[in-house]
């Protein structure tokens, strides 16, 4: 039997009840993750799949049901070569050409199909960025999570040094790049790193891990990392007062900012809870804790400009009160998470002062206020995600908000599903998927987004 034109497609599936019956089943096993089926035989019951870049060879069984109705299906789509291509019409498929064929290929639910870098993502229908702030439409603002938290990392709640296990984590940060990711392992003095693929291998050591020390292979409590986009990873060495770039696959690291002791100096790092790396500017922006500043480095003459705060702790919109993580826009807009004023200030490139944009009314367990909060993350629509430690929830502000909503969490202090003790970081991946360390539970929690509610 020659090969068939097939069109996977359920808006088409009253060409016949079998082609229900068959879509049904082929989308129920493609739809968690997106699969790439380049093989379709119809006299076989297996199907060769592969996910583009991520995932690896997989066989899909669907039963039987491909010689059933193949002659039934009708391929409309005339493919102009090899390759993805967009499906007029609907966003949230896409048609893979292989050999003349077209094959209608499914997004998961949420998501839609992105021509330009062919994948389905959750941000195709952002807009070119404005750093004016320019309106645009929300397309996270109905979004919703799971209240039952996935622990990914330390599934038992105990701190340990093996590859499955924690020790008092701070900071993480997701590659959305490469589906990994970083935590700052804190006590166990190492960075470790998770393939969001393959979780059940364990963690490996990418930087550290070799006893607390000052020495170029070692950390001593690191509290923060960010991973560019060559995965070279950049860590927050707090009790070294150093920032550490250990290039991919480097067995030791260089400093790169501070390493000349605790202090005020602007060659120094009082205590650097959060880092965030421009890449399109190649800037380092360290969030100094112990200074109550945010700072620039300029690598020329090793010294920090200060940008937002001036070293002085305070609530003025001019000041900060012990910052901790940081996340900076495209624009070089930096939000920062001001642990001592409960409040999330935002601080555009050459301002003199910050707005505050989450809490700001003291602390508290109210809607609008916040309690020590220690890191911000912001998404593509300028949705601002606040670990709110001290009441331990996760609350999500839509721009202009005057209020933020409790997405994760909010049940109290405890290591319950859903609970949190000392949640210290947040990431987000590619589909919106929410990631949060905890410091006293030594595991990572992951809280899977839902299908989207609007329109994008």
């Amino acid at each position: 039997m020659e090969k068939s034109k097939l069109v996977l497609d359920q808006t088409e599936s009253k060409v016949s009840e079998d082609i229900s019956t068959f879509n049904s089943s082929f989308i129920e096993r493609l739809s968690q993750p997106l699969f790439d089926c380049q093989s379709i035989e119809p006299t076989s019951t297996s199907r060769t799949c592969h996910d583009p870049g991520r995932l690896g060879t997989h066989v899909i069984t669907t039963g039987g049901v491909f010689e059933s109705v193949v002659s039934k299906l009708i391929n409309a789509f005339q493919c102009p070569n090899n390759g993805y291509f967009a499906k007029p019409n609907d966003k949230h498929s896409f048609y893979h050409c292989a050999h003349g064929t077209a094959y209608v290929m499914p997004c998961p639910a949420g998501l839609v199909w992105n021509q330009q870098i062919q994948v389905c993502d959750w941000d195709t229908n952002i807009p070119v960025i404005n750093c004016d702030n320019g309106g645009q439409h929300n397309c996270r603002e109905n979004s919703q999570w799971s209240t039952k938290g996935i622990s990914i990392v330390g599934s038992d709640n105990k701190f340990g040094s093996d590859s499955k296990h924690l020790g008092s984590p701070f900071g993480l940060f997701v590659d959305t790049k490469h589906d990994n990711i970083y935590v700052a392992d804190t006590d166990n003095h190492r960075i470790q790193k998770f393939n969001l693929k393959a979780l059940e291998t364990g963690g490996i050591t990418v930087a550290g891990g070799n006893g607390a020390g000052n020495r170029s292979n070692q950390l001593s409590m690191p509290r923060a990392v960010y991973v560019d986009r060559n995965e070279n990873i950049y860590i927050a060495d707090d009790d070294n007062h150093r920032i550490q770039l250990w290039s991919k696959g480097a067995t030791s690291g260089i400093t790169v900012a501070g390493g000349h002791g605790k202090g005020k100096g602007l060659n120094q790092i009082g205590a650097c809870q959060g880092i965030y790396v421009h890449e399109d500017t190649n800037s380092l922006f360290i969030s100094d804790f112990y200074n109550d500043r945010i700072v620039k480095w300029n690598s020329e003459t090793d010294e920090g400009i200060i940008i937002a705060g001036n070293g002085i702790g305070g609530s003025k919109a001019n000041q900060l009160s012990g910052p901790r993580g940081i996340f900076i826009d495209e624009c070089e807009t930096i939000y920062i998470a001001d642990l001592w004023n409960s409040r999330i200030q935002k601080w555009k490139k050459d301002a003199s002062e910050g707005i505050t944009v989450a809490g700001g009314h003291g602390k508290g367990s109210a809607a609008n206020q916040l309690n020590s909060p220690w890191d911000v993350e912001v998404d593509q629509y300028n949705n601002i995600y606040v670990v709110d430690t001290d009441n331990n929830r996760i609350q999500k502000w839509s721009p202009d908000a005057i209020s933020g909503v409790t997405v994760a969490g909010g049940n109290g202090w405890g290591d319950g599903i859903g609970q949190f003790k000392s949640a210290h970081s947040i990431g987000l991946d590619k589909q919106g998927n929410m990631y949060v360390s905890e410091q006293r539970n030594h595991r990572i929690q992951r809280f899977n987004i839902t299908a989207e509610t609007n329109s994008c």
